[in-house]
Protein backbone atom coordinates (compact mmCIF):
# COMPACT_ATOMS: atom_id res chain seq x y z
CA UNK A 1 0.00 0.00 0.00
CA UNK A 2 2.71 2.50 0.97
CA UNK A 3 4.64 1.67 -2.22
CA UNK A 4 1.58 2.63 -4.25
CA UNK A 5 1.03 5.80 -2.18
CA UNK A 6 4.70 6.71 -2.54
CA UNK A 7 4.46 6.18 -6.29
CA UNK A 8 1.40 8.39 -6.40
CA UNK A 9 3.12 11.00 -4.27
CA UNK A 10 6.20 11.15 -6.42
CA UNK A 11 4.39 11.11 -9.73
CA UNK A 12 1.06 12.52 -8.63
CA UNK A 13 -2.46 11.79 -9.85
CA UNK A 14 -5.59 13.08 -11.93
CA UNK A 15 -9.16 12.85 -14.01
CA UNK A 16 -11.13 12.35 -17.32
CA UNK A 17 -9.32 12.36 -20.65
CA UNK A 18 -10.61 14.86 -23.19
CA UNK A 19 -9.56 15.12 -26.83
CA UNK A 20 -7.47 18.23 -27.49
CA UNK A 21 -4.44 19.62 -29.24
CA UNK A 22 -1.22 17.64 -28.78
CA UNK A 23 0.52 20.73 -27.45
CA UNK A 24 -1.77 20.63 -24.38
CA UNK A 25 0.48 17.82 -23.10
CA UNK A 26 3.58 20.03 -23.02
CA UNK A 27 2.53 22.23 -20.04
CA UNK A 28 1.68 19.08 -18.06
CA UNK A 29 5.04 17.46 -18.80
CA UNK A 30 6.83 20.74 -18.07
CA UNK A 31 5.07 21.09 -14.69
CA UNK A 32 6.11 17.63 -13.55
CA UNK A 33 9.63 18.16 -14.86
CA UNK A 34 9.80 21.39 -12.81
CA UNK A 35 8.51 19.53 -9.74
CA UNK A 36 11.55 17.26 -9.96
CA UNK A 37 13.83 20.30 -9.78
CA UNK A 38 12.36 22.70 -7.18
CA UNK A 39 14.40 22.99 -3.96
CA UNK A 40 11.55 21.81 -1.71
CA UNK A 41 7.83 21.15 -1.54
CA UNK A 42 5.14 19.78 0.75
CA UNK A 43 2.54 17.33 -0.52
CA UNK A 44 -0.65 16.26 1.21
CA UNK A 45 -2.56 13.20 -0.05
CA UNK A 46 -6.26 12.65 0.62
CA UNK A 47 -7.77 9.24 -0.23
CA UNK A 48 -11.55 8.85 -0.44
CA UNK A 49 -11.96 12.20 1.30
CA UNK A 50 -9.76 11.26 4.28
CA UNK A 51 -6.18 12.44 4.92
CA UNK A 52 -3.80 9.62 4.04
CA UNK A 53 -0.25 10.95 4.02
CA UNK A 54 1.94 14.00 4.16
CA UNK A 55 5.26 14.25 2.35
CA UNK A 56 7.98 16.87 2.44
CA UNK A 57 10.70 16.81 -0.16
CA UNK A 58 13.87 18.81 0.38
CA UNK A 59 16.50 18.30 -2.28
CA UNK A 60 16.79 14.56 -2.85
CA UNK A 61 15.43 13.61 0.56
CA UNK A 62 11.81 12.45 0.96
CA UNK A 63 10.15 12.76 4.38
CA UNK A 64 6.96 10.83 5.06
CA UNK A 65 4.66 11.53 8.00
CA UNK A 66 2.94 8.53 9.50
CA UNK A 67 1.18 8.02 12.81
CA UNK A 68 4.52 7.26 14.47
CA UNK A 69 6.13 10.46 13.17
CA UNK A 70 8.40 11.42 10.30
CA UNK A 71 10.66 9.03 8.40
CA UNK A 72 13.26 10.03 5.83
CA UNK A 73 14.48 8.37 2.64
CA UNK A 74 17.54 9.53 0.73
CA UNK A 75 16.75 9.35 -2.99
CA UNK A 76 20.41 9.81 -3.96
CA UNK A 77 21.93 12.63 -5.98
CA UNK A 78 19.49 13.53 -8.75
CA UNK A 79 17.14 10.77 -7.61
CA UNK A 80 14.02 12.87 -7.37
CA UNK A 81 14.36 14.35 -10.87
CA UNK A 82 15.24 10.92 -12.29
CA UNK A 83 12.19 9.32 -10.65
CA UNK A 84 9.95 12.07 -11.99
CA UNK A 85 11.35 11.52 -15.50
CA UNK A 86 10.58 7.78 -15.24
CA UNK A 87 6.96 8.54 -14.39
CA UNK A 88 6.43 11.16 -17.10
CA UNK A 89 9.36 10.98 -19.54
CA UNK A 90 8.03 13.67 -21.89
CA UNK A 91 4.86 15.20 -23.36
CA UNK A 92 4.58 12.39 -25.92
CA UNK A 93 4.13 9.85 -23.10
CA UNK A 94 0.88 11.55 -22.01
CA UNK A 95 -2.53 10.91 -23.58
CA UNK A 96 -5.82 12.80 -23.75
CA UNK A 97 -4.34 16.14 -22.66
CA UNK A 98 -6.72 19.07 -22.61
CA UNK A 99 -6.85 22.46 -20.97
CA UNK A 100 -10.21 22.36 -19.22
CA UNK A 101 -10.41 25.60 -17.28
CA UNK A 102 -9.01 28.09 -14.82
CA UNK A 103 -9.21 27.99 -11.03
CA UNK A 104 -7.43 29.07 -7.86
CA UNK A 105 -5.52 26.82 -5.45
CA UNK A 106 -4.64 28.33 -2.07
CA UNK A 107 -5.21 31.78 -3.57
CA UNK A 108 -2.93 31.15 -6.57
CA UNK A 109 -4.20 31.32 -10.15
CA UNK A 110 -4.03 27.97 -11.93
CA UNK A 111 -4.93 26.32 -15.22
CA UNK A 112 -6.55 22.87 -15.02
CA UNK A 113 -5.44 20.16 -17.44
CA UNK A 114 -6.88 16.68 -17.93
CA UNK A 115 -4.46 13.95 -19.03
CA UNK A 116 -3.66 10.27 -18.71
CA UNK A 117 -0.11 9.36 -17.64
CA UNK A 118 1.68 6.30 -18.99
CA UNK A 119 1.33 3.11 -16.89
CA UNK A 120 3.81 2.89 -14.02
CA UNK A 121 6.48 0.21 -13.73
CA UNK A 122 4.83 -3.14 -13.24
CA UNK A 123 1.87 -2.08 -15.38
CA UNK A 124 0.00 -0.06 -12.72
CA UNK A 125 -2.45 2.10 -14.69
CA UNK A 126 -3.25 5.32 -12.83
CA UNK A 127 -6.05 6.24 -15.22
CA UNK A 128 -7.20 9.71 -16.25
CA UNK A 129 -6.10 12.59 -14.02
CA UNK A 130 -6.27 16.35 -13.59
CA UNK A 131 -3.56 18.77 -12.60
CA UNK A 132 -3.85 22.42 -11.56
CA UNK A 133 -0.74 24.23 -12.81
CA UNK A 134 0.20 27.59 -11.30
CA UNK A 135 0.13 30.36 -13.90
CA UNK A 136 2.87 32.32 -12.13
CA UNK A 137 5.44 29.51 -11.81
CA UNK A 138 4.28 26.54 -13.92
CA UNK A 139 4.33 24.18 -10.92
CA UNK A 140 1.62 21.63 -10.10
CA UNK A 141 -0.49 22.92 -7.20
CA UNK A 142 -3.14 20.21 -7.04
CA UNK A 143 -3.68 16.80 -8.62
CA UNK A 144 -6.72 14.55 -8.60
CA UNK A 145 -7.49 11.04 -9.78
CA UNK A 146 -11.02 9.73 -9.88
CA UNK A 147 -9.78 6.17 -10.45
CA UNK A 148 -7.38 6.24 -7.49
CA UNK A 149 -9.79 8.43 -5.45
CA UNK A 150 -6.94 10.78 -4.54
CA UNK A 151 -6.69 14.53 -4.13
CA UNK A 152 -3.15 15.83 -3.74
CA UNK A 153 -2.18 19.40 -2.85
CA UNK A 154 1.32 20.82 -3.09
CA UNK A 155 2.89 23.91 -1.57
CA UNK A 156 6.31 25.40 -2.21
CA UNK A 157 6.58 28.34 0.19
CA UNK A 158 8.58 28.13 3.43
CA UNK A 159 9.07 24.35 3.25
CA UNK A 160 11.72 22.99 5.61
CA UNK A 161 12.83 19.48 6.49
CA UNK A 162 11.09 17.98 9.52
CA UNK A 163 12.99 16.22 12.26
CA UNK A 164 12.52 12.44 11.84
Amino acid sequence: MWRCVLGLAICSTLLVPVTAAANDCQPVADAYNALGKVPAYKQTVVLNGKPLAEFIVVGDRLYTKRESGWTAVDLGAGGRAATQKKVIPDAASLKGCARIGDDKVAGKDAVIYAYTPPPMEGGLDLGPQRVWIGTADGLPLRMTSEQAKTDVTLSFDNVTAPVP
